[in-house]
C-alpha cells in the first residue's frame, strides 16, 4: 500500500533528521506523518474491513450506523444475502449503497431512510427510499450529478438495472436496482 511507502519514507527521514537536526526537516516529517494518517484514514474508508473478515451485511449494517444521527434515522434490511458473491463484486455493491446513502445524507435533506438488501439467487436488488425533498427526474437525466454518474457505472458494470423515481403520493426519492451477481 502506499500509506506503508510513504511510512518507510518518513522513519528514514526521521533518521536521517537524527543525525542532523534541521527544524525545517522535522516539520516535512511531520507534514509527511499526516499525510501518512489521511491517506490510512482514506484508504480504510474505501475499503472497510468487515467487507473482508466477515461479510457485506455487516460491512453495510455498519455504514448504515456509521451515517445515522439526531437527524437521521436509516432502516436497513438484509434478505438471503450469500456470502459466495464474489470479492470485487460486494465491493461494487457497497461502493453503489455508499453513494446512494452520501447522497442522501448531502443533498436530500431526509429525516428517514429505508434500504433494503435482497438477493435471488444470482440477481441482487436494492432498494433505497428516504423522505427528503426530492429532485426533478427530467433534470436528473439531463445532468447527472458526478455521485449519480458513478452508481450508474459500477450498475452497468454488473449488467444491472436503475430505476430513479419520486414516492408515491409522498415526499422523497425512490432508487430501485438491480444486479447480476453471478459466483
Amino acid at each position: 500500500m502506499v500509506w506503508a511507502i510513504l511510512a518507510v519514507v518518513k522513519f528514514n527521514l526521521w533518521q536521517f533528521a537524527k543525525e542532523k537536526p534541521d527544524t525545517e526537516l522535522d516539520e516535512v516529517i511531520s507534514q509527511l506523518d499526516h499525510s501518512v494518517n489521511e491517506l490510512r484514514r482514506i484508504s480504510h474508508d474505501m475499503m472497510p474491513e468487515m467487507l473482508f473478515n466477515i461479510s457485506l451485511e455487516a460491512a453495510l449494517k455498519d455504514l448504515c450506523e456509521s451515517l445515522m444521527s439526531d437527524e437521521l434515522e436509516i432502516d436497513c434490511q438484509f434478505i438471503n444475502i450469500e456470502s459466495t458473491i464474489p470479492q470485487q463484486t460486494q465491493v461494487s455493491i457497497y461502493r453503489i449503497i455508499q453513494e446512494l446513502l452520501t447522497n442522501v445524507v448531502k443533498h436530500a435533506e431526509a429525516k428517514n431512510v429505508f434500504l433494503q438488501c435482497t438477493q435471488n439467487k444470482n440477481i441482487f436488488f436494492i432498494t433505497l427510499e428516504d423522505d427528503g425533498k426530492g429532485f426533478n427526474i427530467d433534470q436528473q437525466n439531463v445532468k447527472a450529478g458526478m455521485g449519480l454518474n458513478n452508481i450508474k457505472s459500477r450498475v452497468a458494470y454488473l449488467n444491472g438495472k436503475i430505476e430513479i423515481g419520486t414516492r408515491i403520493n409522498q415526499p422523497g426519492t425512490s432508487i430501485n436496482i438491480e444486479l447480476n451477481v453471478k459466483a
